[in-house]
């Protein structure tokens, strides 16, 4: 477990690192502007910003904002963006302290490697930075997962329902995520929540909608439903990728990915350990997948049970994300919403424990050392690619993909500051 300790570790270094480096769009920008405004004694704004669908978001996913800038006296977006990588620091050491408490300790394996994966993931430590209503999730999303594994228990399913409610009016993907939960629960054992309690919880957790409620009432109908197309499969893409490691080139353009697969420049030339790294990524990828699907053909065909809700409670949790969660989503894009990178932010310990389980199935259902040095190497190369990455966006400060220009590059002038949130009308 020394491999797990120190990437770890190496997480909580990589979202500590750079910290005038931080994304400052106009979203953070706003965030930041309206929290400092709160805490200086402006006006409350019982809604949040624009949503991307259309209407405005809850009042939470600001109040939240408020509060982490009050407990941290965040002066500065860095000082805001820094505890926010605090809280994501303490989930990536709250995730392996639940499953030493509560998972069996057969099965508690991969759990530490989940935590290990998702600690040195780019895409994980990339959105852990920000000032970004999902990216405060991560520390209150183990929690929610703890609590639907002691949903059988009075406490366990109130909380479950008040965190699910409370998590989805920061952002709305976990209530996807929290129904498809309680979705695959119910479809594995009836009795397994106590849903008095749930719904209690939930009920006592919309509470603080009620502003939100009132004004989607009132302004029913602004946003509207698109025409009806083809089903977005990128959920499943990225699932099936992104845990390995893959996805720097959404935060980076094209021409900047290039420039960074070359990377780094040692001696005025191009090294392109990057993109060996990367290579090297793909080639563990490809020999768990290979090694599973081995796996299952020397096994009995399972049947539709076992393929929908697995054989034991980790199982049960990784399907409802990977089929549940990624399933609702792909459907709202027939509709017209979007497949967006940021909706896996939630899922993100999850798809590292499906990349455990992956390796353990390998292995023949236990964690042995091919898989654990397949995983070691994951976590190796994941901690290389995400320094990398950092460091590029250190020396690049402008950035003409999804990270844009850093706040380090607005402040010393490299690039203009971040636009305003102009509010649509309201009818």
């Amino acid at each position: 477990m020394i491999v797990v300790a120190l990437a770890i570790a190496a997480g909580i270094a990589l979202r500590l690192s750079y910290p005038g480096d931080i994304e400052f769009k106009a979203d953070e920008r706003w965030t930041f502007d309206e929290a400092r405004a709160a805490l200086a004694g402006g006006p409350w704004r019982w809604l949040g910003m624009p949503m991307s669908v259309g209407g405005l978001n809850p009042g939470l996913s600001l109040w939240a904002f408020i509060g982490l800038a009050w407990i941290a006296g965040a002066e500065t977006p860095p000082e805001l963006a820094r505890a926010v990588q605090a809280l994501n620091c303490m989930a990536l050491l709250a995730l392996p302290l639940f499953a030493w408490r509560s998972v069996q300790e057969r099965d508690r394996e991969p759990w530490f490697w989940a935590a290990a994966l998702w600690a040195v993931n780019p895409m994980a430590v990339i959105f852990e930075r920000k000032i970004w209503p999902p990216s405060i999730l991560p520390l209150f999303i183990v929690a929610m997962i703890a609590a639907w594994w002691h949903r059988r228990t009075v406490v366990g399913a109130f909380v479950f329902g008040l965190l699910a409610v409370l998590l989805a009016q920061i952002h709305l993907s976990v209530a996807f995520l929290a129904a498809a939960m309680a979705l695959w629960a119910l479809a594995d054992d009836r009795s397994s929540l106590r849903w008095w309690a749930l719904l209690l919880g939930a009920a006592l957790g919309a509470l603080p909608a009620l502003p939100w409620l009132l004004d989607w009432m009132q302004h029913a109908g602004g946003g509207g439903a698109g025409r009806l197309r083809w089903p977005i499969l990128l959920f499943w893409v990225r699932w099936f990728t992104q845990p390995f490691g893959f996805g720097a080139d959404y935060t980076l353009d094209a021409a900047h990915f290039r420039e960074f697969l070359a990377g780094p420049v040692v001696g005025g030339m191009p090294s392109y350990i990057v993109a060996l790294l990367h290579a090297t990524l793909a080639a563990l990828a490809l020999v768990l997948y290979v090694r599973a699907a081995l796996a299952l053909r020397s096994r009995s065909v399972p049947g539709m049970r076992d393929v929908l809700l697995g054989t034991d409670a980790t199982g049960l949790l990784v399907r409802a994300a990977l089929i549940g969660y990624g399933g609702v989503l792909t459907v709202l894009t027939i509709v017209g919403a979007g497949s967006h990178r940021h909706y896996m932010i939630i899922a993100a310990p999850l798809m590292a424990l499906w990349v455990a389980r992956l390796a353990a199935m390998g292995d023949g259902g236990a964690l042995r050392r091919p898989g654990r040095l397949a995983l070691g190497g994951l976590c190796v190369g994941g901690a290389l690619v995400s320094a990398a990455l950092l460091h590029y966006i250190h020396v690049t400060q402008v950035i003409h993909g999804e990270y844009g220009a850093s706040w380090a590059a607005q402040q010393s002038g490299l690039a203009p500051p971040a636009p305003t949130i102009i509010f649509p009308p309201r009818r």
